[in-house]
């Protein structure tokens, strides 16, 4: 029998170190699947603006939404960030951008969403899921939107939390 010995403060910093390496593994797992969600939610948005462009009516929706006050100012911020030409995308009043104007290329790639409403449909789930620039036309607006945000993260956080707890009484 063999036998090994060690001083604790060596065992100690061996178990940090694969604790270190499993919160790594974690975060990039993490971080992997949502890009992959990120990637999807995007292949979502263009089908629903290529769907949008089929339909003549959304022409008329998108001219209007292109009049909203602040709208060229968000659209000339995007045209900086993106180096390309933006316009008002047809998908206008789909319920993803949360009563948002989406911003698009000329290819109808979705880059921005102009003043989405913090309490409207599935927001912000999906635009923060989609991880695109989202510009509003007052700071308190976009202040609005934010403190709407926080408190839908804690609300998720603690139903998440009632979840395991749940799960962790029926086991």
């Amino acid at each position: 029998m063999t036998l090994l010995w060690a001083r604790p403060k060596y065992v100690l910093a061996e178990a940090k170190k694969l604790g270190d390496e499993e919160e790594q593994q974690r975060a990039a797992q993490e971080e992997q699947e949502r890009a992959e969600w990120r990637g999807y939610a995007r292949q979502e948005a263009a089908l629903a603006e290529r769907a949008a462009r089929s339909d003549p009516d959304r022409a008329a929706l998108a001219r209007h939404s292109a009049r909203l006050p602040g709208i060229e100012r968000a659209i000339a911020q995007a045209t900086d960030m993106f180096l390309t030409r933006v316009t008002v995308g047809w998908s206008v009043g789909d319920s993803r951008y949360s009563s948002g104007v989406p911003l698009v290329n000329d290819r109808g790639t979705l880059l921005a969403v102009f003043d989405p409403l913090p309490v409207v449909g599935p927001c912000p789930d999906f635009l923060l899921d989609v991880g695109l620039p989202m510009l509003f036309p007052t700071e308190e607006r976009r202040e609005r939107f934010e403190e709407h945000r926080a408190l839908s993260e804690r609300l998720r956080r603690l139903r998440q939390q009632d979840i395991a707890a749940a799960l962790a009484d029926d086991e």
